[in-house]
């Protein structure tokens, strides 16, 4: 490989990691120099844009905070809600139970005759039959002998009977259920008896259910205004990406303006720099800031120095080039010229053929 296309990518690369610091340092030393001016009146198009910017930031990563507000309060009502579901479902339960002791304590009770005897003649017929049916499963239980077969007999017939038994128990619980939820919005006859005092649950659990119900329907509709905004603005976490995309870009353009700025104090920039705002620098510039002034300048140098040389061996690379084409084509030409030397002798030859056959064509014809 040649030596200087070597010495090109060392170059390359040192410019490279030249680039990387100079830039680094002009960021650190321009972002140090537009926070020395909040409190200065300039008037300056470079710091007005870079107040924008600021603001800019600030107003963003506000509304990711109203963002991921709103998020976590969605996510908060999603849990507390479904919380307060979960408690009405067990207080469901419970109500359940409370009926089914209401209504018990309803039909035990013959100072409600009035009303249960709605309900009389299936009570007292699931009463019959249970009594029964448990009557049949203890004489079964209680008959010993027999062999095997009767056994078995047996025990099918019980596995039968208690099958029967439990529907038994599971209509009457339902038939309590029903009498009691029929009652529970009466006023019991009396102040001290069991039904009062069970109408009293109903009604503390019924309050407790209103609440809660209540707190569902409030937290529902905050929910449905946050899920509304959702809709219109979009999923939470795009938006805070969004957001977050617009913050990097922005943050771009103030490390644009920082490196500028300190390129222009360091006084490396490029462009001519009005007297105004040389004068404007000079006053935030302070004797400490020397060293850095002085490692930027000296980073300046060397990557223009390093491109300089980089120009100059790529350019004394390209000659060798161009003189290696010429003396490609110089050797081609001579090729060529060869070839048509050889064209031109081999044309002679010809000719002095045809001169010979055009002689002996002359001979022959005399002795015609």
């Amino acid at each position: 490989m040649d030596d200087r296309k070597k010495r090109i990518d060392d170059l390359s690369r040192n410019n490279q990691e030249n680039h990387v610091s100079l830039d680094a340092l002009l960021e650190n030393f321009g972002e140090n120099l537009y926070q020395r001016t909040k409190d200065m009146n300039a008037d300056f198009e470079d710091i007005n844009q870079y107040n924008v910017l600021l603001r800019d930031i600030a107003e963003s990563n506000t509304a990711i905070g109203r963002i991921e507000e709103k998020n976590r309060r969605f996510r908060e009502l999603e849990e507390t809600i479904e919380l307060k579901e979960q408690e009405e479902k067990e207080r469901a339960k419970e109500m359940a139970g409370i009926y089914r002791r209401l209504g018990k304590a309803l039909l035990e009770n013959s100072n409600y005759d009035n009303f249960t005897s709605l309900f009389r003649e299936q009570a007292d017929a699931l009463t019959a039959k249970m009594a029964s049916l448990e009557s049949r499963i203890a004489e079964l239980e209680n008959r010993e002998g027999g062999n095997v077969f009767t056994w078995i007999g047996k025990s099918a017939q019980g596995l039968v009977l208690r099958s029967f038994l439990s529907k038994a128990q599971e209509s009457q619980e339902q038939l309590y259920h029903n009498t009691g939820e029929h009652y529970s919005d009466r006023e019991p006859l009396s102040q001290n008896d069991e039904v009062a005092e069970i109408r009293g649950e109903v009604d503390e659990l019924r309050a407790l259910s209103r609440a809660t119900m209540n707190d569902i329907s409030i937290l529902k509709d905050e929910k449905r205004v946050i899920s509304a905004g959702f809709d219109i603005d979009g999923n939470p976490q795009k938006q805070i990406q969004t957001v977050r995309n617009h913050i990097s870009q922005v943050r771009e353009e103030i490390k644009n303006l920082y490196r500028n700025f300190g390129a222009q104090a360091a006084g490396i920039m490029d462009a001519e720099i009005k007297p105004e705002r040389k004068y404007f620098i000079d006053t935030i510039v302070t004797a400490e800031d020397g060293e850095i002034i002085g490692r930027a300048v000296k980073l300046n140098q060397t990557i223009t120095e390093n491109e300089k040389a980089i120009g100059k061996l790529r350019a004394s690379i390209l000659i060798d080039e161009e003189k290696a084409r010429i003396e490609k084509f110089k050797k081609s030409i001579q090729e060529k010229k060869d070839r048509i030397a050889d064209f031109e002798k081999s044309i002679t030859e010809l000719e002095e053929n045809i001169k010979e056959s055009e002689a002996q064509i002359q001979e022959l014809q005399k002795q015609l």
